[in-house]
């Protein structure tokens, strides 16, 4: 059976069991050593992984960093889910919303100056709603949106957390106006180490996969 020892800052202490230290005590930058292994932080031991997960971190490494292929059928799935909640609106909305107007635009002839307005009133509805979307999504316990749950994918902060409200908020904004400029900040996601978008940049957060360690 493995012995482990752990170093704080009242100096090294141990040995301990797996089990001893899987109680509750270790945390993630706790630096751990066996007798025949250099010092590591416990985030970083594979055997530790396991613990980790159930006490709620889930840690950005290379292998289980969520690809864009992944994160664009989520994205296609939560498409579909917020065509399916604008629905629901225009139609309990249909007195209120000019919706009658989206059967007369056409993409083809320009806009009329007096549907302007009206536009401009729908697309609002649309981004508030993408919005609160990936915001309510984001800070119930999933901590991913309908398409991110079914692809088996979450978004954690920098520590492997779950993401405060305040960076949810945050990541939730930059994510609807990088749609506004045409998804462009969702291609960033095709560059650099971490595969993260421009949202997960600016809220410093990461799209894992939950079925690898």
């Amino acid at each position: 059976m493995d012995s482990f020892f752990v170093k704080d800052n009242d100096g090294e202490k141990g040995p301990f069991t797996f089990e001893e230290l899987t109680d509750g005590r270790l945390e993630p930058d706790d630096m751990v050593r066996t007798p025949f292994s250099n010092w590591t932080k416990a985030s970083d031991i594979l055997d530790f992984a396991e613990y980790f997960r159930y006490e709620g971190y889930y840690f950005p490494t290379e292998s289980n960093l969520a690809g864009f292929g992944y994160r664009l059928l989520a994205f296609i799935v939560d498409y579909f889910v917020i065509s399916m909640i604008l629905r629901l609106e225009f139609s309990l909305l249909r007195g209120y919303l000019p919706v009658e107007k989206l059967n007369n635009i056409s993409l083809s002839h320009p806009i009329n100056p007096s549907d302007v307005k009206d536009v401009l009133i729908l697309q609002g509805v649309f981004f508030v709603t993408v919005w609160l979307y990936n915001l309510i999504c984001l800070v119930t316990p999933l901590s991913a949106t309908l398409g991110q749950v079914l692809f088996k994918l979450i978004v954690v902060d920098q520590d492997g957390l779950k993401m405060s409200f305040g960076r949810a908020l945050l990541r939730s904004f930059v994510k609807m106006i990088s749609i506004i400029f045409c998804f462009v900040g969702f291609l960033l996601a095709l560059f650099g180490d971490y595969n993260q978008a421009v949202h997960d940049r600016a809220a410093k957060t990461y799209v894992l996969r939950k079925d690898v360690l």
